[in-house]
């Protein structure tokens, strides 16, 4: 039997609660013993505090105190407390269909993947605008199942944990409130020669606060996302010459989205954003080039 720890960094958000009834009702996995680690990343205790109000009938839950304000810090914990042969990130405030580990490791046994990565649907709330729910800016599209991709992300993933152990790899803690920590650990482990694959079948959601609906919000999400991605490339390309094309493509990429935009908006406001939110990404990419600093996403908490 082979051990899977579901891995969910948390400062004890009341979603927390969605995540953990979710996977009480997953259905178990041949030749795997499941638990869940809460790497408890507030002040207060307040995500222990949340489990030991809960009733988790069949749920293995262990709440592991951290109290860094720091998610690198809390994951590395998370990693550091693992002993078995599996890990999969969760966020905490996701929560996953009845078969979704399954569909996980079906991926991970047919492409031998050391990391697989499933889609996390936005839910949006009944208030949102219908151009913005219909842009779905907030969903990522990591593509089809069976794509192999050069980085990952920290939430509905998992990965093998002797990948993990055999190159000592840990999250920067330098980006644990900038945030960018999960693009650039998977992509180390990319380089080390990780097998990292897409599936689109593994399901997991997630509700949309209202403070993501604002556009500021999400063009400043877009920047950052481009602006990690391109970091991650550009530590194994160091030269001036990939700086010089990565970056002008960036731009030529940046006229194109800003056009495109601009002829969309008097009828298609929707698919508009997109192309202003193609443009917040790949403006990301040429700050990269430029070494500017990444916006700090996570402030620091009391």
């Amino acid at each position: 039997m082979e051990r899977v720890t579901i891995a969910i960094a948390s400062i004890g958000r009341p979603c927390l609660a969605e995540t953990l009834r979710s996977l009480a009702n997953i259905n178990q996995v041949p030749g795997k013993i499941l638990s869940v680690l809460i790497a408890d990343d507030s002040q207060d205790a307040a995500a222990t505090r949340l489990v030991a109000g809960l009733r988790l009938p069949g749920l293995d839950v262990t709440c592991l105190s951290v109290a860094s304000g720091n998610i690198s810090i809390a994951r590395n914990a998370l990693l550091d407390e693992t002993t078995g042969e599996w890990i999969v990130f969760v966020d905490d405030d996701e929560w996953v269909e009845p078969d979704w580990l399954e569909k996980l490791f079906a991926c991970q046994q047919e492409f031998a993947a050391d990391v697989v990565i499933g889609p996390v649907h936005p839910v949006y709330p009944d208030h949102a605008p219908g151009w913005l729910v219909k842009a779905n800016p907030l969903y990522a599209d990591w593509g089809h199942r069976g794509k192999r991709l050069l980085t990952g992300r920290g939430g509905n993933t998992l990965a093998d944990m002797r990948f993990f152990r055999q190159y000592d790899l840990r999250f920067d803690p330098a980006l644990g409130r900038s945030g960018g920590e999960d693009t650039a650990f998977f992509a180390k482990a990319a380089t080390c020669g990780a097998v990292i694959i897409a599936t689109d079948d593994a399901i997991a959601r997630e509700h949309v606060p209202d403070e993501r609906l604002n556009p500021r919000y999400i063009f400043r999400r877009g920047v950052r996302s481009g602006q990690s991605f391109a970091n991650s490339r550009k530590a194994d390309n160091p030269g001036l010459q990939w700086r010089l094309l990565f970056g002008g493509d960036a731009l030529i990429k940046c006229a194109a989205a800003f056009v495109l935009a601009a002829v969309f908006r008097p009828f298609d406001r929707a698919r508009s954003f997109r192309m202003q939110q193609k443009l917040a990404l790949n403006f990301g990419k040429i700050r990269s080039v430029l070494n500017l600093p990444l916006a700090q996403l996570y402030a620091p908490r009391p």
